[in-house]
Protein backbone atom coordinates (compact mmCIF):
# COMPACT_ATOMS: atom_id res chain seq x y z
CA UNK A 1 0.00 0.00 0.00
CA UNK A 2 1.45 3.43 -1.23
CA UNK A 3 -1.69 5.59 -0.53
CA UNK A 4 -4.59 5.66 1.92
CA UNK A 5 -8.20 7.01 1.69
CA UNK A 6 -9.27 7.72 4.81
CA UNK A 7 -13.24 7.42 5.31
CA UNK A 8 -14.68 8.30 7.99
CA UNK A 9 -18.01 7.75 9.56
CA UNK A 10 -19.19 10.34 12.11
CA UNK A 11 -22.58 9.05 13.67
CA UNK A 12 -23.52 11.56 16.91
CA UNK A 13 -26.83 8.64 17.38
CA UNK A 14 -23.92 5.61 17.66
CA UNK A 15 -25.29 2.95 20.25
CA UNK A 16 -22.24 3.49 22.28
CA UNK A 17 -21.95 7.04 22.33
CA UNK A 18 -24.27 9.09 25.37
CA UNK A 19 -26.19 12.50 24.24
CA UNK A 20 -24.04 14.01 27.51
CA UNK A 21 -20.94 12.60 25.88
CA UNK A 22 -21.55 13.94 22.92
CA UNK A 23 -22.98 17.21 23.65
CA UNK A 24 -19.73 17.66 26.25
CA UNK A 25 -17.24 17.27 22.97
CA UNK A 26 -19.07 20.19 21.42
CA UNK A 27 -19.00 22.50 24.32
CA UNK A 28 -15.89 25.08 24.02
CA UNK A 29 -16.41 26.74 21.00
CA UNK A 30 -12.97 26.44 19.47
CA UNK A 31 -11.52 24.76 22.10
CA UNK A 32 -14.04 22.16 21.71
CA UNK A 33 -13.19 18.18 21.42
CA UNK A 34 -14.57 17.88 18.19
CA UNK A 35 -11.99 20.58 17.16
CA UNK A 36 -9.20 19.31 19.13
CA UNK A 37 -10.43 16.03 16.87
CA UNK A 38 -10.14 18.05 13.65
CA UNK A 39 -7.13 20.33 14.87
CA UNK A 40 -5.30 16.63 14.49
CA UNK A 41 -6.27 16.48 10.49
CA UNK A 42 -4.69 20.28 10.40
CA UNK A 43 -1.37 20.05 12.59
CA UNK A 44 -0.14 17.00 10.44
CA UNK A 45 -1.49 18.30 7.15
CA UNK A 46 -3.56 15.07 6.71
CA UNK A 47 -6.25 13.95 4.35
CA UNK A 48 -9.72 13.05 5.08
CA UNK A 49 -13.21 12.13 3.88
CA UNK A 50 -15.99 12.81 6.45
CA UNK A 51 -19.58 11.31 6.50
CA UNK A 52 -21.56 13.49 9.57
CA UNK A 53 -25.02 12.10 9.34
CA UNK A 54 -27.61 15.09 9.10
CA UNK A 55 -28.98 15.37 12.58
CA UNK A 56 -25.30 15.02 13.58
CA UNK A 57 -24.54 18.06 11.42
CA UNK A 58 -27.72 19.85 12.68
CA UNK A 59 -26.50 19.67 16.81
CA UNK A 60 -22.70 20.85 15.30
CA UNK A 61 -24.20 23.59 13.53
CA UNK A 62 -26.20 24.91 16.70
CA UNK A 63 -23.64 24.24 19.55
CA UNK A 64 -20.26 24.04 18.05
CA UNK A 65 -20.22 26.11 14.39
CA UNK A 66 -16.51 26.38 15.33
CA UNK A 67 -15.82 23.16 14.20
CA UNK A 68 -17.59 23.87 10.32
CA UNK A 69 -15.55 26.96 10.26
CA UNK A 70 -12.88 24.91 11.21
CA UNK A 71 -13.24 22.30 8.21
CA UNK A 72 -14.63 25.08 5.59
CA UNK A 73 -10.75 26.56 6.68
CA UNK A 74 -8.70 23.77 5.51
CA UNK A 75 -10.86 22.64 1.83
CA UNK A 76 -7.23 21.07 0.94
CA UNK A 77 -7.81 18.61 3.94
CA UNK A 78 -11.23 18.03 4.13
CA UNK A 79 -13.71 16.47 2.38
CA UNK A 80 -17.40 15.73 3.02
CA UNK A 81 -19.19 12.86 1.93
CA UNK A 82 -23.26 12.73 1.23
CA UNK A 83 -24.96 11.15 4.45
CA UNK A 84 -28.61 11.00 4.99
CA UNK A 85 -30.32 13.20 7.93
CA UNK A 86 -31.13 9.80 10.19
CA UNK A 87 -28.59 7.03 10.37
CA UNK A 88 -30.91 4.65 9.22
CA UNK A 89 -31.76 1.15 8.40
CA UNK A 90 -32.57 1.09 4.69
CA UNK A 91 -33.65 -2.14 4.44
CA UNK A 92 -36.89 -0.95 6.26
CA UNK A 93 -37.54 2.40 4.03
CA UNK A 94 -40.14 2.66 1.41
CA UNK A 95 -39.49 5.64 -1.29
CA UNK A 96 -40.70 8.53 0.01
CA UNK A 97 -39.00 7.87 3.57
CA UNK A 98 -35.56 7.14 1.87
CA UNK A 99 -35.77 10.24 -0.48
CA UNK A 100 -36.85 12.09 1.98
CA UNK A 101 -34.17 10.98 4.82
CA UNK A 102 -31.38 11.21 1.69
CA UNK A 103 -32.81 15.29 0.67
CA UNK A 104 -32.91 16.75 3.85
CA UNK A 105 -29.06 15.32 4.85
CA UNK A 106 -27.59 16.50 1.86
CA UNK A 107 -29.23 19.57 1.94
CA UNK A 108 -26.89 19.93 5.56
CA UNK A 109 -24.23 18.92 4.11
CA UNK A 110 -24.13 21.37 0.91
CA UNK A 111 -25.27 24.17 3.01
CA UNK A 112 -22.65 24.38 5.92
CA UNK A 113 -19.67 22.83 4.05
CA UNK A 114 -17.37 24.35 1.17
CA UNK A 115 -15.55 20.98 -0.22
CA UNK A 116 -17.98 18.48 -0.83
CA UNK A 117 -18.08 14.62 -2.80
CA UNK A 118 -20.10 13.39 -5.00
CA UNK A 119 -19.73 9.68 -3.34
CA UNK A 120 -22.75 8.35 -1.21
CA UNK A 121 -21.69 7.06 2.98
CA UNK A 122 -24.83 4.22 3.24
CA UNK A 123 -25.74 3.55 6.72
CA UNK A 124 -24.77 0.23 7.85
CA UNK A 125 -24.02 -0.71 4.36
CA UNK A 126 -27.56 -0.80 3.93
CA UNK A 127 -29.04 -0.28 0.37
CA UNK A 128 -31.04 -1.67 -1.90
CA UNK A 129 -30.76 -1.92 -5.63
CA UNK A 130 -33.80 -0.13 -6.15
CA UNK A 131 -32.43 2.91 -3.68
CA UNK A 132 -28.88 2.46 -5.49
CA UNK A 133 -30.96 3.89 -9.21
CA UNK A 134 -32.12 6.60 -6.99
CA UNK A 135 -28.90 8.04 -6.50
CA UNK A 136 -28.40 9.81 -9.83
CA UNK A 137 -31.54 11.58 -8.82
CA UNK A 138 -29.59 13.65 -6.22
CA UNK A 139 -26.39 14.18 -8.25
CA UNK A 140 -24.24 11.21 -7.16
CA UNK A 141 -22.53 9.37 -8.94
CA UNK A 142 -20.34 6.75 -6.42
CA UNK A 143 -21.03 4.34 -3.31
CA UNK A 144 -19.07 2.09 -1.23
CA UNK A 145 -19.47 -0.73 -0.02
CA UNK A 146 -17.36 -2.80 3.15
CA UNK A 147 -16.69 -6.52 2.01
CA UNK A 148 -16.67 -7.30 5.82
CA UNK A 149 -20.18 -6.40 7.15
CA UNK A 150 -21.05 -9.41 4.54
CA UNK A 151 -21.03 -13.04 5.49
CA UNK A 152 -18.29 -15.22 4.08
CA UNK A 153 -19.98 -16.22 0.76
CA UNK A 154 -20.61 -13.04 0.02
CA UNK A 155 -17.02 -11.62 0.81
CA UNK A 156 -15.56 -14.03 -1.46
CA UNK A 157 -18.18 -12.74 -4.36
CA UNK A 158 -17.32 -9.17 -3.75
CA UNK A 159 -14.38 -7.08 -6.12
CA UNK A 160 -11.44 -5.98 -4.07
CA UNK A 161 -10.99 -3.33 -6.59
CA UNK A 162 -13.34 -0.04 -7.29
CA UNK A 163 -15.98 -1.65 -9.77
CA UNK A 164 -19.27 0.01 -11.39
CA UNK A 165 -21.91 -1.51 -9.14
CA UNK A 166 -25.28 -2.65 -11.08
CA UNK A 167 -28.55 -1.44 -9.90
CA UNK A 168 -32.36 -1.94 -11.23
CA UNK A 169 -33.53 -1.29 -14.64
CA UNK A 170 -29.44 -1.21 -15.83
CA UNK A 171 -28.22 1.14 -13.82
CA UNK A 172 -24.61 1.41 -13.10
CA UNK A 173 -22.46 3.75 -10.29
CA UNK A 174 -18.94 3.72 -9.28
CA UNK A 175 -18.33 1.54 -6.36
CA UNK A 176 -15.61 1.59 -4.21
CA UNK A 177 -15.11 -1.76 -1.49
CA UNK A 178 -13.62 -1.13 1.71
CA UNK A 179 -10.26 -2.93 3.11
CA UNK A 180 -11.86 -4.85 5.74
CA UNK A 181 -8.44 -5.55 7.41
CA UNK A 182 -7.51 -1.80 8.09
CA UNK A 183 -10.87 -1.03 10.06
CA UNK A 184 -9.94 -3.34 13.02
CA UNK A 185 -6.43 -2.46 12.54
CA UNK A 186 -7.24 1.35 13.14
CA UNK A 187 -9.42 0.45 16.58
CA UNK A 188 -6.19 -1.83 17.92
CA UNK A 189 -4.06 0.87 17.21
CA UNK A 190 -5.84 3.68 18.87
CA UNK A 191 -7.10 1.00 21.74
CA UNK A 192 -2.82 -0.54 22.43
CA UNK A 193 -0.82 2.05 20.84
CA UNK A 194 0.97 -0.26 19.25
CA UNK A 195 2.05 0.95 15.39
CA UNK A 196 3.19 -2.75 14.10
CA UNK A 197 -0.87 -3.54 14.48
CA UNK A 198 -1.33 -0.84 11.57
CA UNK A 199 2.09 -1.47 9.91
CA UNK A 200 1.55 -5.33 9.71
CA UNK A 201 -1.47 -4.86 8.42
CA UNK A 202 -0.95 -1.94 5.44
CA UNK A 203 2.23 -4.20 4.71
CA UNK A 204 0.15 -7.51 3.77
CA UNK A 205 -2.00 -4.88 0.88
CA UNK A 206 -0.87 -5.32 -2.38
CA UNK A 207 -2.85 -2.65 -4.27
CA UNK A 208 -1.25 0.74 -4.44
CA UNK A 209 -4.20 2.11 -3.06
CA UNK A 210 -5.99 1.22 0.38
CA UNK A 211 -9.48 2.54 1.23
CA UNK A 212 -10.34 2.21 5.29
CA UNK A 213 -13.95 2.76 6.51
CA UNK A 214 -13.93 3.96 10.42
CA UNK A 215 -16.18 5.37 12.93
CA UNK A 216 -15.06 8.80 13.49
CA UNK A 217 -16.88 8.91 17.05
CA UNK A 218 -14.67 6.05 18.04
CA UNK A 219 -12.27 8.80 19.39
CA UNK A 220 -15.09 9.95 22.35
CA UNK A 221 -15.24 6.65 23.49
CA UNK A 222 -11.88 5.43 24.75
CA UNK A 223 -9.75 7.75 27.15
CA UNK A 224 -7.04 10.37 25.39
CA UNK A 225 -9.11 9.49 22.22
CA UNK A 226 -7.64 12.95 20.38
CA UNK A 227 -4.21 11.92 21.94
CA UNK A 228 -4.41 8.42 20.32
CA UNK A 229 -5.92 9.72 17.02
CA UNK A 230 -2.87 11.48 16.45
CA UNK A 231 -0.77 8.34 17.89
CA UNK A 232 -2.34 6.16 14.48
CA UNK A 233 -1.91 9.23 11.95
CA UNK A 234 1.66 9.44 12.93
CA UNK A 235 1.77 5.63 12.51
CA UNK A 236 0.03 6.04 9.13
CA UNK A 237 2.18 8.44 7.82
CA UNK A 238 5.39 6.75 8.16
CA UNK A 239 3.93 4.05 5.82
CA UNK A 240 2.16 6.15 3.26
CA UNK A 241 0.68 8.85 1.47
CA UNK A 242 -2.78 10.66 2.46
CA UNK A 243 -4.37 11.23 -0.47
CA UNK A 244 -8.34 12.77 -1.05
CA UNK A 245 -11.19 10.54 -2.08
CA UNK A 246 -11.71 12.59 -4.91
CA UNK A 247 -7.77 12.68 -6.12
CA UNK A 248 -8.50 8.31 -6.05
CA UNK A 249 -11.63 8.47 -7.51
CA UNK A 250 -10.17 10.28 -10.31
CA UNK A 251 -6.86 8.15 -10.85
CA UNK A 252 -8.85 5.04 -10.22
CA UNK A 253 -10.03 2.44 -13.31
CA UNK A 254 -13.56 1.04 -12.79
CA UNK A 255 -14.27 -2.56 -13.69
CA UNK A 256 -16.71 -2.59 -15.90
CA UNK A 257 -19.56 -5.67 -15.18
CA UNK A 258 -18.01 -7.85 -18.38
CA UNK A 259 -14.69 -7.37 -16.88
CA UNK A 260 -15.74 -8.97 -13.49
CA UNK A 261 -14.97 -12.96 -12.74
CA UNK A 262 -18.77 -14.79 -13.37
CA UNK A 263 -19.45 -15.65 -9.75
CA UNK A 264 -19.06 -11.99 -8.88
CA UNK A 265 -21.46 -9.67 -6.72
CA UNK A 266 -22.61 -7.16 -9.50
CA UNK A 267 -25.41 -5.92 -8.39
CA UNK A 268 -25.41 -4.58 -4.18
CA UNK A 269 -25.81 -7.73 -1.62
CA UNK A 270 -28.75 -7.54 0.98
CA UNK A 271 -27.30 -6.88 3.94
CA UNK A 272 -27.68 -9.02 7.31
CA UNK A 273 -30.51 -7.62 9.54
CA UNK A 274 -29.78 -10.26 12.04
CA UNK A 275 -27.84 -8.34 14.78
CA UNK A 276 -30.40 -5.11 14.94
CA UNK A 277 -32.98 -8.14 15.48
CA UNK A 278 -31.17 -10.45 17.59
CA UNK A 279 -34.05 -10.80 20.12
CA UNK A 280 -37.16 -9.04 18.46
CA UNK A 281 -37.53 -7.09 21.26
CA UNK A 282 -38.12 -3.64 18.88
CA UNK A 283 -40.91 -5.65 16.60
CA UNK A 284 -43.99 -4.26 17.83
CA UNK A 285 -41.72 -0.42 17.62
CA UNK A 286 -40.98 -1.18 14.20
CA UNK A 287 -44.42 -1.70 13.36
CA UNK A 288 -45.21 1.49 15.02
CA UNK A 289 -42.52 3.38 12.72
CA UNK A 290 -43.98 1.79 9.74
CA UNK A 291 -47.66 3.32 10.45
CA UNK A 292 -46.37 6.63 10.83
CA UNK A 293 -44.28 6.07 7.45
CA UNK A 294 -47.25 5.41 6.15
CA UNK A 295 -48.66 9.12 6.28
CA UNK A 296 -45.10 11.10 6.07
CA UNK A 297 -46.24 13.09 2.84
CA UNK A 298 -49.09 14.31 5.18
CA UNK A 299 -46.52 14.82 8.52
CA UNK A 300 -45.30 18.41 9.09
CA UNK A 301 -42.00 19.44 9.05
CA UNK A 302 -41.96 19.20 12.94
CA UNK A 303 -43.09 15.89 12.87
CA UNK A 304 -40.98 14.78 10.31
CA UNK A 305 -37.93 15.45 12.39
CA UNK A 306 -39.20 13.06 15.32
CA UNK A 307 -39.92 10.42 12.81
CA UNK A 308 -36.35 10.75 11.85
CA UNK A 309 -34.86 10.46 15.02
CA UNK A 310 -36.76 7.18 15.77
CA UNK A 311 -35.54 5.56 12.71
CA UNK A 312 -31.83 5.83 13.71
CA UNK A 313 -30.62 1.88 13.38
CA UNK A 314 -28.56 2.69 16.81
CA UNK A 315 -31.91 2.24 18.82
CA UNK A 316 -32.22 -1.45 17.64
CA UNK A 317 -28.22 -1.33 18.14
CA UNK A 318 -28.53 -0.32 21.57
CA UNK A 319 -31.07 -2.81 22.61
CA UNK A 320 -29.95 -6.34 20.74
CA UNK A 321 -26.50 -5.83 20.83
CA UNK A 322 -24.19 -6.67 23.56
CA UNK A 323 -21.53 -3.79 24.73
CA UNK A 324 -17.97 -4.44 23.70
CA UNK A 325 -15.08 -5.05 25.95
CA UNK A 326 -11.81 -4.32 24.30
CA UNK A 327 -8.33 -3.84 25.74
CA UNK A 328 -6.61 -0.62 25.91
CA UNK A 329 -3.28 1.00 26.96
CA UNK A 330 -3.36 4.15 29.57
CA UNK A 331 -1.67 6.73 27.38
CA UNK A 332 0.72 8.95 29.58
CA UNK A 333 1.96 12.51 28.00
CA UNK A 334 4.56 11.13 26.29
CA UNK A 335 4.59 7.16 25.89
CA UNK A 336 2.25 4.50 26.35
CA UNK A 337 2.89 2.90 29.78
CA UNK A 338 3.12 -0.79 29.98
CA UNK A 339 -0.01 -3.37 30.36
CA UNK A 340 -4.00 -3.15 29.28
CA UNK A 341 -6.78 -2.30 30.55
CA UNK A 342 -10.10 -4.00 29.82
CA UNK A 343 -12.38 -1.09 28.88
CA UNK A 344 -16.19 -1.76 28.57
CA UNK A 345 -17.60 0.62 26.34
CA UNK A 346 -21.35 0.61 27.70
CA UNK A 347 -24.43 0.78 25.26
CA UNK A 348 -26.75 3.13 25.55
CA UNK A 349 -30.42 3.86 26.43
CA UNK A 350 -31.01 4.68 23.33
CA UNK A 351 -33.75 1.75 22.51
CA UNK A 352 -35.43 4.69 25.46
CA UNK A 353 -34.86 7.54 23.68
CA UNK A 354 -36.48 5.80 19.83
CA UNK A 355 -39.71 5.30 22.25
CA UNK A 356 -39.62 8.55 23.70
CA UNK A 357 -39.36 10.56 20.06
CA UNK A 358 -42.09 7.84 19.18
CA UNK A 359 -44.34 9.27 21.78
CA UNK A 360 -43.89 12.84 21.13
CA UNK A 361 -44.67 11.96 17.53
CA UNK A 362 -47.90 10.51 18.90
CA UNK A 363 -48.76 13.52 21.65
CA UNK A 364 -47.22 16.62 19.99
CA UNK A 365 -50.21 18.27 19.99
CA UNK A 366 -50.79 17.96 23.28
CA UNK A 367 -49.11 21.26 26.34
CA UNK A 368 -47.41 18.68 28.47
CA UNK A 369 -45.55 17.16 24.76
CA UNK A 370 -44.94 20.80 23.91
CA UNK A 371 -44.00 21.32 27.32
CA UNK A 372 -41.19 18.62 27.82
CA UNK A 373 -39.71 19.45 24.32
CA UNK A 374 -39.17 23.00 25.47
CA UNK A 375 -38.05 23.00 28.63
CA UNK A 376 -36.50 19.05 29.37
CA UNK A 377 -32.51 19.51 30.33
CA UNK A 378 -32.70 14.90 29.34
CA UNK A 379 -29.89 15.16 26.67
CA UNK A 380 -31.70 13.33 23.86
CA UNK A 381 -34.06 16.30 24.14
CA UNK A 382 -31.39 18.96 23.97
CA UNK A 383 -30.33 17.40 20.68
CA UNK A 384 -33.87 16.79 19.41
CA UNK A 385 -34.54 20.76 20.19
CA UNK A 386 -31.03 21.66 18.48
CA UNK A 387 -32.03 19.62 15.37
CA UNK A 388 -35.55 21.55 15.12
CA UNK A 389 -34.12 24.16 15.51
CA UNK A 390 -31.32 23.80 12.58
CA UNK A 391 -34.28 22.44 10.79
CA UNK A 392 -36.69 25.30 11.18
CA UNK A 393 -34.00 27.80 10.48
CA UNK A 394 -31.59 26.32 7.51
CA UNK A 395 -33.94 23.66 5.89
CA UNK A 396 -36.68 26.29 4.72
Amino acid sequence: MKQLVDIVNFNADGSCLSAARWLAALRGGRTSELCAWLDVYVVTASKVSIGFIGGTLADVATLNPEAIALINDHPELFEVLVRPFAHDIALLRGSFGFRLNLELGQKAIRKEFRHTSSWYLPPEFMLTNRQLAMLPEFALDGVFINPGRFENEVQSRLPRRPYLVTGVAGLTMRCIPFERSLTEAYLRTIQRLTPEIWTGSAAAIADDVAYVWRDGESVLLVPDGVARERFWIDTVRAGAERVSLSQAARASGFLAPEELPPEAYRSYPVHSFAAWMKEFRMLGFLRALERHEERLETMTPEERILWLQAINSDVLSAVEKASPSVQIRAFATREPLEGHIDHLILRTERGFEGEEYLHLLESLDTPATRRHIRESDAPHIVKLRARLAYCERAMV
